[in-house]
C-alpha cells in the first residue's frame, strides 16, 4: 500500500512540472476566465498586441501572434472589457458574465481611427455570451433566477436542475439515482458537507448569493470524494461601490389559520473598507446576516385535518441565525509590481429545531426532541497572479459543525431522563411513562428514550496549479484535511439506575457495564458538583476522540481549439481513519479468548486506503448552433466517517453479552465508486433559446451496506463495501432568455435507478429479522421515474409600459410562475394484517417485490407577483409569494400496508377489526379508538407543503 502511494505521488509530481515549469494554485470552482480574438475589421487579420483590459481590475492581457488572448482567475461576476490598439479606435463590450470554472468568449474588431461612423475614440457594443457554452457541464443559475422565483436555500435552489430530484418536503437531494450524501455543496470554494454523516448545514441567505452552478455529471477532476453531483456556490464580493439589501418576509399577514409563522429578516451590505479614491479598491467587503423562524418547521398539508390550534402544528417550531463575509485585500493597488490578493471569508450556522413524532401529537407534544445544530468554517486564500496567463493560490480552512439532540427539557442531563423527580408521573426510576388506553398516543410527560451528542471539526491546507500553455488550460493540486471526531450516543432513561453507587469514578458504573450509550471522543468522569459522572471531551484510549486523515491529488488539462475542447484529468484521493480494528471480522473472536471479544481481537493499526479516477470529456461543434458533448469518468466517495468508528466499550459488550444491537462501524472501509458515461448534444435555436439532451448510465458498486456475521458467541451486524447498482436517464433542459418580457426554463429527467440498497441501512430491517439479504437489485427508494421544472417569468421593465397611469402601475411589475410535477417513489406492498404501530409490524409480509409500487403523481404551482418601485436612489421591491398556489395533495411516502399517505389500511384487516372490537367495554369505545387510530395514521412526514401565502419587501441599494 505504501510502495502504490508513494508512486502515485511521484507520478502527479513529475507530471505537474513536466507540463508547466511553474507552480501555481487555484481552489475549487471560484474563477472562470475569459478568452478571445482581436482582430482589424477591414482585412480581418490578426491584431498582434493588441491590449485587453477588465475595467475597475487589475486584470488584462495581450494579444499573441494569432491575435489570441486569455485572462485568467476572473472571480465570478459581470465586468466590461475594453481592447485598444495604437492607431485603432478602442471597443468596450459591457455585460461580460464570468462563470466558475467556465470560460467566456469575447472577440473583437477594431477600426482605423477616423474610419469609424461615431465620432468618438471609443465605441461600445453590445455583447451576448453565446446561448450554449462548449465547455459548461452543468447548469448555471443566477441572481435573476433567484430573485424573481421566490425559491429560498440553497438545495431548493439546485432542485429546479434537470437530473436533480428532492422529495416533497424539501429535504436531501439525489442527483442522477445517486444515493443522499452523494452531493457536495461547496461556498466560495470550501467544502461544507459535514465528513460525519455527509450531510450539509451550511446555509446562505439568498441576499448574499452571486451564483450556482449545479454539476449533476462529467465533472473535472479537481471535483473529488463526491459521486454524483456538485453544488458550487459562490456569494457577493465586495467592489469599490457601496450596495446592499435588506429584506424582511411573512406569512403573517392573513388569517392565524393560513399562518404557519413564517418570518424571515436579512440584511447584507457591501462595499470599500476604505472609502476614499485611491484605497476604496484595494480593501472592500460584503457580508450577510440573516435570521428566520417559524412554527412549524417543515409544513404540512394534512396539519389542517390534525384537530390543532390554528391548523399548526405544536411544538415543532424553528429558529436559525446565519452570517456571511468576504474580505478582500488587493495589494495591486498600493504595488502594481505586487498582484497579490488576500481573501478571508467566514460562514456561520446556529439552528435550534424541534422533530416531530406523531405518536406525540395528542397528549405529549411538548416533549418533541429539541435539535441543535452549529456550523462555522473560516479560510484565508493568498492569490498571486503571476502574469496573465499564471497564478497561483494557497488556502487554509477550519470546519466545525456540532449536533445535538435529546428531550427539550433535559438535554444532555441524560440521568435525569429516567428519574421520578424530575419526570412529573413516572413512578419506576429508570422506567418510562407509557401510551394512552388504546395503546395509540403517548400519554403526557413521556420522555423520548434517545440522546446524541457530536462535535465534528477538521484543518485543511490545499494548493492548485493553473496555468495557460497556448491551448492548454493546465491544472494541478492537492489538499490534506486533519480531522477530530467526538460522538456519543445512548438510550438514557436506563441510565438513572446506576446513579449513586458506590463506584461513581469507575467508568463501569457509567451505563452498569451494558450497552446503553455508544461513545468515542468523550469520557465518564466524576463531576463532585453534582454527586455523579458526566460526558467531558477525551482524547485518550481506544475511546478517545478519532484522527482520520483525508488527502487528494490531481491533475487536469483543458485543452480548447476553436472548433474542439477536451478535458482530460486524474485524481488520487486518500483515506486513513487512524483507529483501531477488529482483526477478523468473520472469526472476530478467533486471537484470543474464543468466547468472548477481548485485546488480542484487536490492532491499533487501520489500514489506509486510496483510489485513483480517471475522466474525460469533450465537446465540438457539429454545425454553427449544434454542440456534440460526451464524457466518461470514474468517481470515487469516500465513506462518511460515522461508517468508520464505533465504541470500544459498547461494541464488547454487544458481542459478549447481547449480539444485533443496530450496525457497527468498521475502519476497514473502502472507496465507493461510480463509473459515468454520457453522451449529449446542445442546440442552440435563434440567439435565445437553447437546448440540452444528455443520456446518462452509470454503474455504482462498493456501496455501504450492512452485512450480517451469524458467528459465536453473538450475531452482529458490520457496515461493508456490498452494495451495487445501476443508474441511467435522459435529463432535457430548455432555456429562453427574454424575449418581448416573457423568460422560459424548462427542466425534463426521466430515470431508473436499481440497486442493492437505498441507503447504507437498507438491509438492517432483514438483518434483525434474519431474513436474506438483498443480492439482486430492485428499484430504488428515490427511483423516480419522471421529474419536471417550468418556471415562466413575465415582467416589464422601466420603459416598456403604456403612457399614463397603467404605466406606472405595470412599470417593473413581474409575474413569476413554477410548475413542477413528478410520477412518484415506489414502496413495497405489504400486508395490513400487522399493526405498524406495534413492534409487530415490521414483521409484515412482503406482497409485492421490493419497491414494486409506486406512490401518485405529484402537481404544484408555485406563483411569485412582484412590483419595484424606485425611490429616490433605492429600488423597493414588494412582493406576494405562494407555495402550493392550488393547495395540491403532495405525497411524500405513503403507508406500505396500503398505498396510501394517510391511512395504514389496519382498521380494515380482519386483526384490525378484531382490535377494534376489543375496545367495546367500560371506559373505552371503538370510535374513540378509531379516532386516534386515523388521528396517528394521518402522517406529517407523508405530505409536502400547504397552501403558503408569504409577503415580503426588499430594499436594494
Amino acid at each position: 500500500m505504501k510502495t502504490a502511494t508513494n508512486f502515485a505521488l511521484s507520478l502527479l509530481v513529475i507530471l505537474a512540472i513536466f507540463v508547466s515549469n511553474s507552480f501555481a494554485f487555484d481552489k475549487q470552482g471560484t474563477t472562470g476566465k475569459i478568452t478571445g480574438r482581436v482582430i482589424d475589421a477591414k482585412d480581418n487579420q490578426p491584431l498582434i498586441g493588441a491590449t485587453i483590459k477588465v475595467e475597475e481590475s487589475n486584470l488584462g492581457a495581450i494579444t499573441d501572434e494569432s491575435g489570441e488572448y486569455t485572462i485568467l482567475n476572473v472571480d465570478v461576476g459581470t465586468y466590461i472589457l475594453v481592447a485598444s490598439y495604437i492607431g485603432y479606435d478602442n471597443q468596450r463590450v459591457p455585460e461580460v458574465r464570468v462563470s466558475a470554472d467556465l470560460t467566456t468568449r469575447v472577440d473583437f474588431s477594431l477600426k482605423v481611427t477616423g474610419q469609424s461612423e461615431i465620432t468618438t475614440e471609443e465605441i461600445e457594443i453590445v455583447g451576448k455570451r453565446n446561448a450554449i457554452a462548449p465547455d459548461q457541464s452543468g447548469k448555471i443559475i443566477g441572481q435573476e433566477f433567484i430573485d424573481n422565483s421566490g425559491i429560498r436555500g440553497i438545495e431548493n435552489i439546485a432542485s429546479t436542475t434537470a437530473g436533480v430530484i428532492q422529495d416533497e418536503r424539501g429535504n436531501n437531494i439525489n442527483i442522477r439515482g445517486g444515493r443522499d450524501g452523494e452531493t457536495a455543496i461547496i461556498i466560495d470554494g470550501v467544502l461544507t458537507t459535514n465528513p460525519l454523516d455527509g450531510t450539509s448545514t451550511a446555509f446562505v441567505s439568498n441576499s448574499v448569493l452571486e451564483e450556482l452552478s449545479v454539476l449533476t455529471g462529467g465533472f473535472s477532476a479537481e471535483y473529488g470524494n463526491v459521486l454524483s453531483g456538485v453544488i458550487n456556490v459562490t456569494t457577493k464580493g465586495g467592489t469599490d461601490k457601496f450596495s446592499g439589501t435588506a429584506e424582511v418576509i411573512t406569512d403573517e399577514l392573513l388569517s392565524d389559520d393560513a399562518s404557519q409563522g413564517y418570518n424571515v429578516y436579512n440584511l447584507a451590505f457591501g462595499g470599500p473598507l476604505i472609502p476614499s479614491k485611491d484605497m476604496s479598491r484595494f480593501l472592500n467587503f460584503y457580508v450577510g446576516a440573516e435570521r428566520d423562524f417559524s412554527l412549524v418547521y417543515s409544513p404540512s398539508w394534512i396539519s389542517d385535518q390534525l384537530q390543532t390550534p390554528n391548523n399548526v402544528i405544536p411544538n415543532y417550531d424553528m429558529k436559525r441565525w446565519s452570517g456571511n463575509a468576504k474580505l478582500n485585500v488587493d495589494l495591486q493597488e498600493l504595488n502594481k509590481d505586487l498582484p497579490v490578493q488576500l481573501k478571508l471569508g467566514m460562514s456561520l450556522a446556529e439552528t435550534a429545531r424541534r422533530g416531530f413524532l406523531q405518536s406525540y401529537l395528542l397528549f405529549n407534544s411538548e416533549r418533541n426532541p429539541l435539535i441543535k445544530e452549529y456550523t462555522n468554517q473560516y479560510y484565508a486564500k493568498i492569490n498571486h497572479q503571476v502574469k496573465s496567463d499564471l497564478f497561483y493560490e494557497v488556502q487554509f480552512n477550519y470546519f466545525r459543525s456540532k449536533y445535538e439532540e435529546g428531550d427539550p427539557q433535559f438535554l444532555g442531563d441524560f440521568y435525569r431522563y429516567g428519574d421520578p423527580a424530575s419526570v412529573t408521573g413516572l413512578t419506576v426510576p429508570g422506567g418510562a411513562i407509557g401510551l394512552d388506553e388504546y395503546g395509540v398516543f403517548a400519554l403526557n410527560n413521556r420522555v423520548r428514550n434517545y440522546y446524541e451528542n457530536s462535535n465534528t471539526s477538521y484543518w485543511s491546507g490545499s494548493f492548485n496549479l493553473t496555468s495557460q500553455v497556448k491551448k492548454n488550460e493546465i491544472k494541478f493540486g492537492g489538499e490534506y484535511k486533519y480531522h477530530t471526531i467526538r460522538y456519543i450516543d445512548m438510550r438514557p432513561v436506563g441510565m438513572y439506575n446506576f446513579i449513586g453507587s458506590p463506584e461513581q469514578q469507575q467508568l463501569a458504573s457509567f451505563n452498569g457495564g451494558t450497552g446503553l450509550a455508544n461513545y468515542y471522543g468523550y469520557a465518564p468522569v466524576f463531576d463532585p458538583e453534582v454527586g455523579y459522572l458526566k460526558i467531558q471531551e477525551n482524547d485518550e484510549g481506544r475511546d478517545g476522540a478519532k484522527n482520520p486523515i483525508i488527502a487528494a491529488l490531481y491533475l487536469q488539462d483543458k485543452i480548447e481549439f476553436k472548433d474542439f475542447t477536451l478535458n482530460v484529468g486524474v485524481r488520487w484521493d486518500y483515506l486513513d481513519a487512524n483507529s483501531w480494528r477488529v482483526r477478523d471480522l468473520s472469526a472476530i473472536t478467533s486471537f484470543g479468548n474464543p468466547n468472548v471479544l477481548d485485546d488480542a481481537d484487536f490492532t491499533d493499526e487501520s489500514e489506509p486506503t486510496s483510489a485513483f479516477s480517471p475522466r474525460i470529456g469533450l465537446s465540438f461543434p457539429v454545425t454553427n448552433n449544434t454542440v456534440f458533448h460526451a464524457q466518461y469518468g470514474k468517481f470515487i466517495q469516500l465513506p462518511s466517517l460515522e461508517f468508520l468508528y464505533n465504541g470500544y466499550q459498547n461494541l464488547s459488550y454487544w458481542v459478549n453479552s447481547a449480539g444485533f444491537s443496530g450496525s457497527f462501524g468498521n475502519p476497514n472501509l473502502s472507496p465507493e465508486k461510480t463509473t459515468s458515461y454520457e453522451i449529449g448534444i446542445k442546440q442552440q435555436v435563434g440567439s435565445s433559446l437553447s437546448l440540452d439532451v444528455t443520456a446518462y448510465y452509470k454503474e455504482t458498486e462498493d456501496l455501504i451496506g450492512i452485512k450480517k456475521y451469524p458467528q459465536l458467541p453473538n450475531q452482529i451486524q458490520v457496515f461493508e463495501n456490498q452494495d451495487y447498482g445501476t443508474l441511467r436517464g435522459v435529463d432535457l433542459s430548455i432555456d429562453m432568455r427574454r424575449i418581448s418580457r416573457l423568460s422560459a426554463n424548462i427542466a425534463l429527467g426521466i430515470a431508473f435507478a436499481s440497486g442493492t440498497g437505498s441507503d447504507p441501512n437498507s438491509a438492517s430491517t432483514a438483518a434483525w429479522l434474519g431474513e436474506r439479504q438483498p443480492k439482486l437489485t430492485s428499484p430504488l427508494d428515490y427511483d423516480q421515474r419522471w421529474t419536471g421544472v417550468v418556471n415562466l417569468d413575465y415582467r416589464f421593465g422601466k420603459t416598456d409600459v403604456p403612457k399614463g397611469f397603467m404605466g406606472d402601475v405595470l412599470s417593473q411589475f413581474g409575474l413569476n410562475l413554477l410548475y413542477t410535477f413528478n410520477s412518484g417513489r415506489p414502496y413495497s406492498i405489504k400486508s395490513n394484517n400487522l399493526d405498524p404501530f406495534s413492534s409487530t409490524g415490521v414483521g409484515a409480509s412482503l406482497l409485492s417485490p421490493i419497491n414494486g409500487a409506486y406512490a401518485p403523481w405529484n402537481n404544484r404551482l408555485d406563483l411569485k407577483i412582484d412590483k419595484t418601485f424606485p425611490i429616490w436612489k433605492l429600488d423597493l421591491n414588494a412582493y406576494v409569494y405562494i407555495i402550493n398556489l392550488l393547495n395540491s395533495e403532495l405525497v411524500n411516502d405513503v403507508w406500505e400496508s396500503s398505498g396510501q399517505p394517510g391511512t395504514t389500511g389496519y382498521l380494515n384487516s380482519e386483526s384490525g377489526k378484531a382490535t377494534i372490537a376489543s375496545f367495546n367495554r367500560t371506559g373505552v369505545s371503538p370510535e374513540e379508538y378509531i379516532r386516534r387510530y386515523e388521528l396517528r395514521s394521518k402522517a406529517v412526514a407523508n405530505y409536502g407543503p400547504p397552501r403558503e401565502v408569504r409577503f415580503g419587501l426588499r430594499m436594494n441599494f
